[in-house]
Parts: C-alpha cells; sequence; structure tokens
C-alpha cells in the first residue's frame, strides 16, 4: 500500500466521526470557548501519535502485535491489547448506532431499526476483503462524496450569526473535569491503526502532523457551524446540530430538495469505511492473540454480534450512557498504548540484541 492511500485512509476515518456525536459531546463539554477542547483533543492526538510512531520505528519489521509478542509475551501483550479491542468494538456499535438512527429518522422513517441495522453487513464484507481493498475502495468513494460533503457544510455558512462565538476563551479550563470531554475524544484514537501497517507504507510523522491541522479545520467546522447558526443554548437540545444546520439552507437550485438527504447519505458511506478499518483491526487481534482462525469467521462472529449488540440498545439515553462509559477504553487506548510501545523502544535501545 503507497504512503498517499494511506494518508487519505488516515483522513477518511477521522473525517468520518465528527459529524454526529463529536459535535454534541463538545457543545456539552464546554459552555464557553468551545475551541479549547477541540484543541486539546487533537493536540492530544498529536502528542500520542508520534509518541506511537517513534516507538515503532525501532522494530522495523514488527507491527505493534509484535512488538508487544516480543517485549512482553503472548498474555500479557493479550491483557493490554484487549482493551484496544474492545474500544474499537463498542465505538464501531454505539458511534454507527447514532448515525444509522439519522437514517431511521430523517430518510425512512418508517423502516423497522432491525431492517437499517442490517448496513453492518457492508463493513464486515469490506473487513473480510483486507485492508488494502478499505483503502483502494475508501478513497474512490471520498473522491465521490467529498465534494458533496463540503457543499453541504460551505451552504451553511451564510446563515451564521458570528455573536455567537462569544465568549471565546474559558480560562479556567473547565471542560477538562467534564466526562463529556473524554467520551469526545474517540475521532482521535484514529491514528491507532497505523501501528498494524508496515513501516513502508507507514507516512512520516510529519505529513500526518500537517494532515491532523486540515482535520482540525473540518473539527472546528462541525461544532461552530451549527453553533453559530442556532447558538450554544439552543443547540444543546440538539442530537443531529449538524444535520439540522443543513436544513436551514434554502437553494432552489439545488437538484435536491432536500440538502440533509445527500449529506446524510455522504456520511453513512464514508463511514462505513471507518467501520471497516475497526473490524479489520478488531480481526487482527483476535487472530493473531487469542483465536488464530480464518479472518473470515471472526469477521462473520463479529458482524453478529454487533448486530446483536446495536438491536439491545433500547433508547438514545441508553446509547449516550454507553458512550459516555466507552471513554475509559478510549482513553486508554489513545494514551496507554502509544506509551507502552515507546517505552518498550526505549528498552530496546538500552538492551540490544
Amino acid at each position: 500500500m503507497s504512503k498517499r492511500l494511506l494518508l487519505t485512509l488516515f483522513f477518511i476515518v477521522h473525517i468520518s466521526l465528527f459529524y454526529y456525536v463529536y459535535p454534541v459531546k463538545i457543545i456539552e463539554t464546554a459552555s464557553k470557548g468551545h475551541w479549547e477542547p477541540i484543541l486539546t483533543g487533537f493536540l492530544t492526538e498529536l502528542a500520542f501519535m508520534w509518541m506511537y510512531l517513534k516507538g515503532l520505528s525501532r522494530f522495523p519489521d514488527k507491527d505493534v502485535i509484535g512488538v508487544y509478542r516480543q517485549k512482553s509475551g503472548k498474555w500479557l501483550s493479550a491483557v493490554l491489547l484487549v482493551p484496544l479491542a474492545i474500544f474499537l468494538f463498542l465505538d464501531l456499535n454505539l458511534i454507527h448506532r447514532y448515525e444509522y438512527e439519522s437514517v431511521n429518522v430523517l430518510l425512512l422513517p418508517k423502516t423497522p431499526t432491525l431492517f437499517i441495522l442490517l448496513l453492518y453487513s457492508i463493513p464486515c464484507y469490506i473487513a473480510w476483503k483486507g485492508i488494502e481493498a478499505i483503502a483502494r475502495g475508501g478513497v474512490a468513494l471520498f473522491i465521490c462524496v467529498a465534494p458533496l460533503i463540503l457543499f453541504s457544510l460551505v451552504s451553511g455558512v451564510k446563515n451564521m450569526d458570528i455573536h455567537n462565538i462569544f465568549p471565546l476563551f474559558d480560562a479556567q479550563l473547565s471542560y477538562l473535569k467534564r466526562p463529556a470531554f473524554y467520551a469526545s475524544l474517540f475521532p482521535h484514537a484514529g491514528f491507532l491503526f497505523l501501528g498494524l501497517m508496515p513501516k513502508k507504507s507507514k507516512p512520516a510523522p510529519l505529513q500526518l502532523s500537517y494532515l491532523l491541522a486540515v482535520l482540525f479545520i473540518f473539527g472546528l467546522a462541525s461544532v461552530y457551524l451549527p453553533m453559530l447558526i442556532f447558538g450554544p443554548e439552543a443547540i444543546l437540545s440538539f442530537r443531529y446540530p449538524n444535520v439540522l444546520t443543513l436544513d436551514t439552507v434554502d437553494n432552489e437550485w439545488v437538484v435536491f430538495d432536500w440538502l440533509p438527504t445527500f449529506f446524510v447519505i455522504s456520511m453513512i458511506g464514508v463511514s462505513m469505511v471507518e467501520s471497516a478499518v475497526s473490524l479489520w483491526v478488531i480481526t487482527t487481534l483476535i487472530q493473531r492473540l487469542l483465536l488464530p482462525v480464518g479472518r473470515g469467521w471472526i469477521v462473520i462472529a463479529l458482524g453478529l454480534l454487533s448486530y446483536g449488540f446495536s438491536a439491545f440498545i433500547p433508547n438514545m439515553d441508553s446509547l449516550e450512557q454507553l458512550v459516555t462509559m466507552n471513554s475509559v477504553f478510549c482513553v486508554y487506548s489513545i494514551c496507554v498504548v502509544p506509551v507502552t510501545v515507546w517505552l518498550m523502544s526505549l528498552h530496546d535501545r538500552r538492551n540490544p540484541a
């Protein structure tokens, strides 16, 4: 896989997570200075991503699983990496259940949720084909839907009220005390799949840093665009703020009668790529650490488990509680996994074979 393809996949994995749960959690986190928790999240990812890639660079012929197994043994590796698999599984089901719920609410209101959840079969099939197929298919899809996503977001700019941006600062950094901030960090785990890529395919940390700077703009837009239109108080009651933002746009010349329709369809398509990446990582972890069977069987089992888990979430309140609970595994995955890899690399440097 080429580095350019991997950079594009890195971008897709992140941007697919910015427009549903993320703005809701950021708005719950801060009553003012919303850019502060957004910037903190990106700086956190930047720091731990550099640490992660620096540690992995010490083991040029191994991925993250190989590093763990070499330095800590098979069973301790499983103990240390299983929380990552749990986080990815819960994230896959909880975050994308929000998105599938939007299909039910906005596009197919009379269709039972159990049928809409059959969409899980698409990322399962893609994950079964392998990471290179995911990357190539994701890039092709993104080329098609990126103009639609950008057009949808830019169309809402004319309705903004710049006065809603104030107050600009939270000098006390009170968001650090709120669980919603840690629940909002889930998009920043998007760098972890790089640990399973061959070294020759990995982009340079500096390239990824530039890409994160671009993604930071999209992260700001996902929060500030609806907030500047509706105001920070009103937006607290919204479940899909970016979709409602697009509903304020009135462009008679647009081919589509309802702008949110193709935004939702575009984002669902992009999210399939991120879902497939998560499933591929989970499958790889299970296959190499716990259950050495064929990838196809693990993907099928995960697909059935995901369908059953999502189907038994009773309502959106339960879904939000589970997202908050999953923040424990999220923080572990973002912080502990890179730090342990980096510490293993330091140990390896002091004790060369």
